[in-house]
């Protein structure tokens, strides 16, 4: 499992440690049913939860060791996101206030749902993560679903490396060629961050067939989710999505 524990945030906190064993199918319904709910809220509410997510995170280890590498692409990714709603706003000519508002308005959602995500990468384990997903999947998949499972999960938690990669690559040069133009950076920068994730998915790549993670065994869920697990991760979610849209 080595192989997928590379790509992923890793659980830093003793709620994360102590999280990892549990049953990920749950996890991943609490999680699908509280974003929809936090996608919903109005402004006022979705900055309240602000705090309260970045609690859970920390406790989760989201702002340590390297796990605090990721942010500065979170952030990146947020504030293009708003920028661009800014714009067209904008340019469908909405006042430059309600273009801000609109514009805080989505970067508060994407921040929450950021916060969501890598609370639950935190609080599961890369095969129990995976297992979950091909049980879900398995319905409509069938016996393909481990392959789409482990397509989602390399995916998923190969985003985290390549921002520290492109993170690792920009000190490199700003290190080694302080005075490099715009002109260059933007050129050389995406052909390093290529070359580096090819060679980084090539060895993930044999590494994943080198522990038979490969096959179908590997990715079946082989115990039921107890009544409590799935009560725990649905009955406060949805308790809370009954009161924000009834």
């Amino acid at each position: 499992m080595a192989a997928l524990a590379g790509l992923l945030p890793q659980p830093l906190g003793r709620v994360g440690r102590a999280l990892l064993d549990w049953d990920a199918r749950p996890k991943i319904a609490f999680a699908l049913l509280l974003g929809c709910v936090f996608w919903r809220l109005p402004g006022q509410a979705l900055w309240a939860v602000l705090p309260a997510g970045a609690a859970a995170c920390a406790a989760l280890g989201g702002f340590r060791g390297p796990n605090l590498r990721l942010w500065p692409g979170g952030a990146a990714f947020v504030a293009l996101w708003a920028a661009v709603k800014a714009g067209l706003d904008l340019a469908a000519g909405a006042m430059p206030a309600a273009a801000l508002a609109g514009a805080g308005l989505l970067a508060a959602r994407l921040l929450v749902l950021l916060l969501l995500g890598l609370s639950l990468a935190l609080a599961a384990s890369p095969l129990r993560m995976g297992r979950a997903f091909a049980w879900y999947l398995s319905p409509v998949l069938r016996s393909r679903a481990w392959e789409a499972a482990l397509a989602l999960t390399l995916m998923v938690h190969f985003l985290p490396l390549a921002w520290a990669r492109a993170a690792g690559l920009a000190r490199v040069l700003s290190l080694r060629w302080p005075d490099c133009p715009w002109s260059r950076r933007v050129l050389l920068l995406p052909q390093a961050l290529l070359r580096t994730l090819a060679a980084d998915t090539w060895a993930q790549t044999l590494a994943v067939a080198a522990r038979g993670l490969d096959g179908p065994g590997a990715w079946r869920e082989t115990r039921a989710a107890s009544p409590a697990a799935w009560a725990a991760g649905l009955v406060p979610a949805a308790l809370l999505a009954w009161a924000t849209f009834f």
